[in-house]
């Protein structure tokens, strides 16, 4: 349905002012869920195919129609390589990108139009330090409303993503003795730029709940770098009862938490759990992203530090003349302001939820009860655990060669080990029809992975 109205409006067959169906009457003529074309018209609202007018119905859009005959826009379509399959006829499950094809291109271009012909002369500048504040305004709303985090404008940073956010923080606390202590499986660019910055790096345990807060070290005035809503790579989620520790834990010592929030917006399961930053904003810096809700491209997100350092921050970011591109800013907070944003990730939790539920289920289709299966509450991403160690560094060949990637846990520990039991498989840019596929593949190659190590072959 998607597909058939994109190009019956890029081929010109619907024009702008169109009235299209109510979504009742759609439903019923087609003989599909009516939540099924509420989601598709919410889509197609964000993407800028469709606009609507309250209480008369839903109109076709203007500025698309004949794309496709004007040559204009090229368009692939289903099955077609541009159609995140894979890479060729690879199926990748990547982790860490969304789902590109859903990115709101039509929306996103007019609020970046509109951004540029709009803005005052003032803001073809460098721009503040902090990131533009009508942003960081409705941004304070937005954290208020979605993730129970109170915060004034001053206190909201916009980076270029959170490497950029991490840099930032390294160059505040940097001393010649500073140590980061972090999750001992971690996404690798977390102890990387804390090292260039001359950190010693201290990894905490984890487990299957993420940060284990019983036996933490008697360190003080230090930096702790935690997952708590969705643990990258293993999927958990911290406990109320270990976040209430971690944070007494940083009051007692000094310590300063910074909680790396990267797709709590993904959450299918249970009521969302306190964020650190809320059970301890004087010690928390609290990381946000808009690479998982949006496209890594932007590189666009936020960070929210505790009141009394945003003065120090704001100093930091003028010294280094650091900022972050102002007409993305202005095109983001347009999509805030009219309710596309929130839109859009209602309709992506809707979407990413189905191929949660289809990965896990592919995957015991294949594998049966021999694997378990963590993070499926949450997130674009969960993590397979098999009986025993069978992966090391010659997995990937063999994945390879029956067309499928996959990372390994031991990808992402800080303290290399020579195999492990656990893939870490991403689905968010995989097509429902094509994940299935995917775990077929997988359980070939963990077949002639088994039989390998049986036979005391190398990889």
């Amino acid at each position: 349905m998607y597909d058939a109205i994109t190009m019956k409006i890029l081929k010109g067959e619907l024009v702008e002012g169109e009235k299209l169906p109510s979504t009742r009457e759609l439903a019923e003529k087609l003989g599909i869920a009516r939540n099924t074309v509420v989601e598709i018209y919410e889509q197609l609202i964000s993407e800028g195919y469709l606009e609507t007018d309250h209480g008369r119905g839903t109109f076709v859009a203007g500025g698309n129609e004949g794309a496709l005959e004007s040559g204009l826009l090229s368009v692939q379509y289903p099955g077609g390589k541009g159609r995140h399959a894979g890479t060729g006829n690879r199926i990748d499950f990547m982790t860490g990108v969304p789902d590109l094809e859903a990115f709101p291109r039509k929306a996103w271009m007019r609020a970046i139009k509109e951004s540029l012909h709009e803005a005052e002369d003032d803001l073809l500048g460098y721009g503040p330090a902090l990131g533009y504040l009508p942003l960081r305004g409705v941004l304070s709303q937005y954290l208020m409303k979605n993730k129970g985090i109170h915060c004034s404008p001053e206190q909201v940073i916009i980076v270029n993503g959170t490497s950029d956010a991490l840099s930032l923080i390294a160059l505040m606390f940097q001393k010649p003795s500073g140590e980061l202590m972090v999750e001992s499986a971690v996404v690798s660019f977390v102890p990387d730029i804390f090292r260039t910055f001359g950190y010693s790096i201290r990894p905490l345990e984890t487990d299957w709940q993420g940060l284990c807060t019983d036996n933490l070290p008697e360190a003080a005035d230090g930096l702790i770098f935690c997952s708590p809503s969705h643990q990258f790579p293993l999927g958990g989620t911290l406990s109320v009862e270990r976040r209430l520790q971690l944070v007494h834990y940083a009051r007692e010592r000094r310590h300063y938490i910074i909680e790396d929030d990267y797709d709590s917006e993904f959450r299918y399961a249970g009521a969302p759990v306190n964020s650190i930053y809320q059970l301890a904003p004087e010690n928390t810096i609290h990381l946000g992203t808009f690479s998982k809700t949006l496209a890594p491209f932007l590189r666009l997100g936020y960070m929210v530090v505790p009141k009394k350092m945003s003065d120090g921050f704001r100093e930091l970011q003028s010294n280094m003349y650091r900022r972050v591109g102002m007409h993305a800013q202005i095109a983001l907070h347009l999509l805030f302001e009219r309710n596309i944003y929130s839109r859009h990730v209602m309709m992506m939790r809707k979407r990413y939820k189905r191929k949660m539920r289809c990965i896990t289920s592919a995957l015991y289709n294949e594998f049966g009860d021999s694997i378990r299966i963590f993070g499926t509450n949450s997130g674009l991403h969960v993590a397979v655990a098999f009986p025993e160690p069978l992966f090391n560094a010659g997995s990937t060949g063999i994945f390879l060669k029956y067309g499928v990637s996959a990372e390994l846990l031991t990808d992402y520990m800080i303290e290399k080990q020579a195999a492990c039991d656990t893939l870490i498989l991403g689905f968010g840019n995989l097509r429902e029809d094509v994940i299935p596929e995917g775990a077929k593949r997988l359980k070939t190659a963990v077949c002639e992975i088994s039989a390998r190590q049986m036979c005391g072959d190398e990889l």
